[in-house]
């Protein structure tokens, strides 16, 4: 019997590995039989285009690619400068543009699985973060976009949009609102790197073969809850 699940051997790239949640995802892939390529600084700068090339382009086989690699620069609107703008921009969805369309032209030939990591901040305004919130909605419509044109090659694309995630880019809210954050979600609690894995793996495989251009968000009921 065919395990629909079964990611063992696949070559998956995954960007911001040595981050909190690309981390765990990296090492999880890796505790599942995945060969795990992972793209962080120091090694690999994602808005470096030949950075990008030297990392990517000489790869034989690409079965997956995970684009996890962000940063967020709060301020309010109107102190917000160009450089934390422009800085926000390149990792956070420029980045992404550039790496799935290397990895695509790898693709190509046996078709294969991206994940864009997206955010709440794809669907709410939270305050004080208007690159971040701006980016990572255009992030969830180059999936789409993406998902459309690289369909013909049986790749699909589609996004995980994590929740609060504890991580050192959210201890700030866990020191300042983490009841609030909890009752907002309806399974009262903060998520943990781990919880991401499951849907990762699902969406790397061939329990998924049917699913692109899809948005999965990973936050424990926290965009469902009304009252």
């Amino acid at each position: 019997m065919i395990d629909l699940f079964s990611i063992q051997g696949k070559t998956i790239l995954v960007t911001g590995a040595s981050g909190g949640i690309g981390g765990a995802i990296a090492t999880g892939l890796f505790g599942y039989g995945a060969r795990v390529i992972g793209l962080d600084l120091p090694h690999c700068d994602v808005t470096n285009n030949k950075h990008l090339d030297r990392s990517i382009n000489n790869l034989d086989e690409i079965h997956g690619l995970i684009n996890c690699a962000g940063i967020t620069r709060g301020n309010n609107i109107l102190d917000y400068t160009d450089e934390d703008w422009d800085a926000t921009y390149r990792v956070n969805l420029k980045a992404p543009y550039e790496v799935c369309k290397r990895v695509a032209n790898i693709m190509k030939s046996t078709g294969g699985s991206i994940i864009n990591i997206t955010s709440l901040n794809a669907e709410l305004a939270f305050p004080d973060n208007p690159a971040y919130v701006a980016t990572k909605g255009g992030l969830k419509q180059l999936t789409k976009s993406l998902a459309l044109d690289l369909g013909k090659y049986n790749i699909r694309v589609n996004n995980i949009g994590p929740g609060y995630i504890k991580t050192d880019m959210t201890k700030k809210g866990w020191a300042n609102n983490r009841e609030k954050i909890e009752d907002k979600t309806i399974l009262g609690r903060w998520g943990e790197k781990t919880d991401f894995l499951g849907t990762v793996i699902y969406l790397l495989s061939e329990a998924s073969s049917y699913v692109t251009g899809q948005d999965i968000y990973v936050d424990g009921g926290y965009l469902t809850k009304g009252l």
